[in-house]
């Protein structure tokens, strides 16, 4: 159990506050494992398989996404071997993230559970479409997208867990000022998500290309060795801000001229040749096909 302690002023000091919360959701020792096993290029299916069968309840979760119309498979899976075989170790990481995410965030504060879920769902959103642009203009970022945009957000997760009033009036000026997320929380708590979530990524002992991603996704050319990823994360958000999945960021015009969109097309060239309206309403109407079958892990 945490406790913070209360300030007599109104204006909390939330940098020094957050030095003291020594736990704000712990990453699951077997998802470190598990992820930390699958950056081993050596790692064999038997390894992968002994470590998720350790936990019955991941062993569980996996086997019913598995087994649903997310993945459509022709064939029934009955147990981790087949489903690392069916579905690969990269998707196996995605999918066991995402399911002990989603459990372990929706069993935090139940006086907080709307706006928890309305994070999670963005999440899950921006991993979707992150990896749904990579891969219709095959953008290199070696499939680690969908990771990055599960995460980007997480430093929103402190602000709603510990800091509830600050986090209402930071979405009051976002809606009465016109004003960024970001500009909101540096005037009302002196601090931005993004600082936050490198903070939490650290104590999580995430991979530097999460680190940064978390940081960064806000000003990718900012990240020292991942501003296309950044990139790729950032266009993902802005897309679902606009198509109703978002977390009440400012809203932006999706145009080829900003920040990220001109690092991926540094990288991938080709793809200024469509206009911006094609690439939006393309990526749209693949994650509108997607979405029914995403409902499984929102």
């Amino acid at each position: 159990m945490i406790v913070i302690e209360k300030q007599e002023n109104s204006r909390r000091d939330v940098r020094i506050e957050i030095q003291r919360i020594n736990e704000v959701v712990s990453f699951p020792p077997v998802v470190a494992e598990i992820l930390q096993a699958m950056s081993d290029a050596d790692v064999t299916m038997a390894k992968v398989t002994s470590i998720i069968e350790s936990d019955p309840a991941l062993t569980a979760k996996i086997l019913r996404v598995a087994n649903s119309p997310f993945y459509g498979l022709r064939r029934d899976v009955t147990n981790i071997a087949q489903a690392l075989r069916m579905l690969g170790l990269d998707e196996i990481g995605h999918l066991l993230l995402t399911c002990q995410m989603k459990s372990r965030l929706m069993s935090l504060n139940s006086h907080q559970h709307i706006r928890l879920e309305q994070l999670w769902k963005h999440s899950v959103a921006v991993a979707a479409v992150s990896r749904l642009l990579a891969t219709r203009f095959r953008i290199p970022t070696d499939g680690k997208e969908y990771t990055a945009g599960l995460l980007h957000d997480m430093g929103k997760l402190v602000l709603i867990q510990y800091f509830p009033e600050q986090y209402v009036s930071i979405e009051s000026m976002i809606t009465q000022e016109s004003i960024s997320d970001i500009d909101a929380e540096q005037r009302v708590i002196s601090i931005s998500h993004t600082e936050i979530g490198k903070q939490i990524g650290e104590k999580w002992r995430l991979p530097k290309e999460y680190l940064e991603v978390m940081q960064y996704h806000h000003r990718p050319s900012l990240s020292s060795n991942h501003s296309l990823l950044c990139g790729v994360v950032r266009c993902a958000d802005l897309f679902c801000e606009q198509w109703g999945f978002g977390m009440g960021e400012q809203k932006e015009d999706f145009t080829f001229d900003n920040e990220a969109a001109g690092i991926i097309l540094d990288a991938v060239p080709q793809m200024g040749k469509l206009p911006a309206e094609t690439v939006n309403g393309e990526l749209r109407a693949a994650f509108e096909q997607q979405f029914e079958h995403l409902q499984v892990l929102m």
